[in-house]
């Protein structure tokens, strides 16, 4: 077929605009209490998590015989950053280049390549509060600062941006914006019964910050009429910002300790988990709209330095709608000067005090593990989330991972996992060991195993303290 390989500037950027308004994807297995040392087993913890650990993978595993009677959180860094196109390479082959010379050559392969399920880039964070989690005996209280961006562009959409247009297919251009930061407080109990156990974490989630689009109004069409060759469409998107938001949440789960030499557990993690936005609490009078203000800065002057975004980040919400009126080729080609009379657009700023709520995707979790000797434990874990946002993935993860311990102060692991965020990844990482003090690192890379053709990354290091050794 056809295609229009050309278009008038003023189009495109009026056509990019109504797309990407508020679209604002960095270039970069979401879990709130990732580890160092979950993340270098390619997250196959469920099974073999133990003490403040076992929070966010099987609170069951409080109630089973671990090495410490007790465990404190000095310093804690879980990052990630990851998307499914992008990578050093692919910067380095499209990066400031013309992609319309040579008759559009590199444009050509730049639109192969991109994913046919659409782009999405997502990047996250999480900080344990140090010395607050803590865990002793078959309870556990901690405190995490949470950090989520998980963005999403339909293949159409990118068709569209990147002029790649065909006659007679209606194009859905469907997005996707999520972004928050909250406080997480948790109570857990593992409560033992012979040789299993059960438990569960009561969650309180802290509202900081979120923006994102209106899952009612965050999508819009572009048509090109296959007989008369006439461009029309139109779209409407809301984007909503807050910074008083709370909620509750539970994760429950069952571990066994020992069947036939394996270890079993299962967990439902977020279980009822949303955060009520426009619900004022003591935290958001006291810092007003600090922490949105620094979101907002991180992507328009800090790390992603995208000066082209021109919104405001102080809790109002926009409402951006766009209608294409019957374009024919002539005009759309050729008309520099009078594109404003047939792309009308609107932008709306309101201050919006509705009431909205943002439900952390439902996880469950099942994890498998074997002491094969001394010195090697294997694990494995197969974890399903049932929604796509937050970072999370509809579908399954499967991940395995091995810790050797000759050398019983320096252990050395390694982790593989497919499926969920990061598509596939594998993991290394190693511990320190001295006495009442533990440190753990680890690095991951996402869809490829070389820094230049990895889409991904994610680096955990942690710091903790242990009590008496149990006997």
């Amino acid at each position: 077929m056809k295609s229009i390989d050309k278009i008038s500037k003023p189009m495109r950027r009026s056509l990019m605009t109504a797309v990407l308004v508020f679209i604002i994807a960095g270039e970069a297995s979401a879990q709130s209490y990732d580890n160092a040392r979950s993340n270098s087993l390619g997250g196959s913890f469920t099974a073999i998590s133990r003490g403040v650990f076992s929070v966010g993978f099987n609170p069951a595993n409080l109630a089973l015989p671990s090495q410490y009677k007790s465990y404190f959180t000095l310093f804690g860094i879980n990052s990630y950053a990851t998307n499914n196109f992008y990578s050093l390479t692919t910067s380095a082959k499209y990066g400031g280049k013309d992609l319309t010379a040579d008759n559009q050559k590199l444009q050509k392969e730049f639109l192969s390549e991109l994913p046919t399920d659409g782009w999405r880039s997502s990047m996250g964070l999480n900080m344990p509060a140090p010395l607050v989690s803590f865990s002793s005996g078959n309870k556990a209280f901690t405190a995490n600062l949470l950090y989520v961006t998980d963005y999403y562009v339909s293949k159409p959409a990118l068709d569209l941006i990147f002029g790649n247009l065909q006659k007679g297919i209606d194009y859905q251009l469907d997005l996707r914006c999520d972004a928050l930061t909250a406080l997480e407080y948790a109570y857990s109990m593992g409560i033992p019964y012979e040789k299993m156990a059960f438990g569960f974490s009561i969650k309180y989630y802290q509202g900081l910050g979120y923006y994102g689009l209106d899952p009612d109004h965050r999508t819009g069409s572009v048509m090109v009429d296959t007989a008369n060759f006439i461009l029309k469409g139109s779209g409407d998107y809301i984007f909503r910002q807050s910074t008083q938001g709370r909620g509750f949440g539970f994760d429950f789960g069952i571990a066994f300790q020992d069947l036939n030499g394996w270890q079993l557990g299962i967990s439902l993690i977020n279980v009822g988990s949303s955060i009520c936005w426009n619900s004022e609490t003591l935290v958001s009078k006291t810092l007003k709209d600090w922490p949105l203000g620094l979101m907002g800065w991180m992507i328009k002057d800090g790390y992603m330095k995208n000066s082209d975004i021109d919104l405001d980040f102080d809790g109002e919400s926009y409402q951006y709608s766009f209608e294409i009126k019957d374009v024919n080729r002539d005009n759309f080609l050729e008309g520099d000067s009078s594109y404003g009379d047939y792309l009308v657009s609107h932008r709306k700023i309101t201050t919006d005090t509705t009431v909205f709520i943002t439900h952390l995707p439902l996880v469950l979790r099942i994890g498998l593990a074997r002491q094969v000797n001394p010195d090697l434990l294997v694990a494995a874990d197969f974890a399903a989330s049932f929604q796509e946002s937050l970072n999370y993935w509809k579908g399954w993860r499967t991940s395995v991972g091995v810790e050797y311990s000759y050398f019983k102060k320096f252990p050395f692991r390694m982790g593989f996992a497919l499926g969920g965020l990061s598509g596939y990844e594998i993991d290394l990482g190693t511990g320190l060991s001295l006495g009442f003090a533990h440190l753990d690192w680890s690095i991951g890379f996402h869809r490829g195993i070389w820094i230049h053709t990895a889409q991904g990354l994610n680096f955990s290091l942690g710091v903790y303290f242990t009590g008496k050794t149990k006997k």
